[in-house]
């Protein structure tokens, strides 16, 4: 077959050995002082998606100043048209591959592959404009993020009751999971699962992407891995997806079977006028609460899917946003049925602390998180009124010599120190810990990169 789903050049250059320039702090400085700039350009995306062609409109959604220059107004119309056109592409491909792996139309692995690799690329056209919106950058009148932060005392009033047991105890419904038809990846079989979300506040379809190794019998006990990704990925909506090529095509060819659940508000389940990931920012930290607890019960209900269908072995994994969300499985995974529970947890780049991190994490203050908190009357103070619900137990609920962090010793981003301080009440061994003199994003590369991981 010479049409099988390919890993993309960008993954193959930081898999390589020119990837070790990535590894270093003056990378992570550059990265980190780049996060404003691809957010702005993702929020005008988003105006985009609600505006289409009306230039009036799309100013309105950016709440642009009364007068703008003549000539970024024409940008600004050719931009919208290039957009308007990438992204009726990429529904008109949608639509029809939901006719081909949804609904059982006859087709061979060869059309799904094409038209994967057509949807993705449309995609990624639609979603990543770095090069359409660009310029917008450079004004200083687009916000990086929409916000919406509730009012603090109606929020502590009806959110401080909420015991940990009712927000991550196990789903309470539990939903048939459809399959959908086979794609063919480099040594890979993947597909999708969805299945109508458990969450109690999210009302959507929930969708995970699964890669198997592709020569294995049905039949066969595959060890896996269910792995949480980061925020504001677009997931199997683009390209180029790192936890796709450096856990799922990695490992799945080795002889496991590796679930990426796609989070609330990402990807395939992201809400009109908000670019992938934004609600998640926009209403904290009401949606930190919303996006864990609907995340947790969806991993229940996959961890159960995976030992209905032959696996012998199942992990719960994540990296940054979804390592938040494999710490709190990990807590909280010993109240749900044994059919539920993983076997290990291998949380990366994670936090226990999500209070702290929405007032002293340097990614929260760069994406204006942390002052919209403050202007909106929140302070630490009131946020402990929540730290049942935004802070990992003191004990766990997995077997501590069966938990595998890995970590930065300079992230200040998701505080490693304090989830060292966890790590250490749950017992977790020295030895089970990978620990990486690096920031945040030297972990990820870190990961992407080394067979240590």
């Amino acid at each position: 077959m010479n049409n099988q789903l390919q890993t993309p050049r960008i993954h193959k250059v930081i898999a390589s050995p020119v990837g070790r320039l990535f590894h270093s702090r003056l990378f992570e400085r550059f990265k980190i002082a780049s996060v404003d700039r691809e957010f702005t350009v993702l929020r005008a995306r988003a105006a985009a998606d609600v505006a289409g062609t009306d230039v009036e409109q799309f100013l309105q959604e950016l709440d642009a100043p009364d007068t703008v220059d003549e000539d970024l107004l024409k940008s600004i119309e050719h931009a919208l048209t290039s957009h308007q056109q990438a992204r009726n592409r990429f529904e008109r491909l949608s639509d029809e591959w939901n006719q081909l792996f949804w609904n059982g139309q006859v087709s061979t692995i060869e059309e799904r592959n094409e038209l994967e690799t057509k949807r993705r690329d449309a995609g990624g056209d639609w979603v990543s404009p770095q090069k359409t919106f660009k310029f917008l950058s450079k004004t200083q009148w687009v916000d990086i993020v929409d916000f919406a932060i509730p009012d603090p005392s109606s929020t502590v009033e009806e959110w401080s009751e909420l015991s940990p047991e009712t927000v991550y105890g196990p789903p309470e419904s539990s939903p048939d999971i459809q399959v959908s038809e086979t794609m063919q990846g480099p040594g890979t079989r993947e597909y999708l699962l969805r299945f109508p979300s458990p969450s109690n506040f999210i009302d959507d379809e929930a969708y995970a992407r699964v890669y198997e190794p592709w020569d294995a019998p049905g039949d066969e006990p595959l060890p896996t891995i269910i792995f949480g990704t980061g925020l504001a990925m677009a997931c199997d909506v683009m390209e180029y997806w790192t936890e796709e090529e450096y856990v799922g095509r990695q490992l799945a060819p080795q002889g496991y079977r590796v679930i990426l659940p796609i989070p609330p508000w990402h990807g395939r389940r992201e809400q009109t006028g908000f670019y992938t990931g934004e609600p998640y920012l926009a209403r904290m930290p009401v949606s930190a609460v919303e996006l864990y607890e609907a995340q947790t019960k969806e991993i229940a209900l996959l961890t159960r899917w995976a030992r209905d269908h032959n696996a012998s072995r199942v992990g719960v994994g994540g990296i940054s946003m979804g390592g938040i969300v494999a710490m709190f499985v990990a807590g909280h995974a010993d109240t749900w049925p044994e059919l539920m529970q993983p076997d290990f947890a291998l949380p990366v780049a994670a936090s226990a602390d999500v209070s702290e991190l929405l007032f002293e994490s340097s990614l929260t203050e760069i994406l204006g998180v942390t002052d919209a908190l403050l202007r909106a009357g929140w302070d630490i103070g009131k946020m402990a009124n929540l730290d049942n619900v935004l802070t990992a137990p003191s004990t766990s609920g997995i077997a501590s010599d069966e938990i595998y962090p890995v970590g930065g010793l300079i992230d200040d981003m998701t505080k490693y120190e304090t989830l060292r301080e966890t790590l250490d009440k749950w017992d977790v061994p020295q030895e089970n810990r990978l620990e990486w003199d690096c920031g945040h994003f030297g972990v990820t590369l870190r990961a992407m990169r080394t067979a240590e991981f």
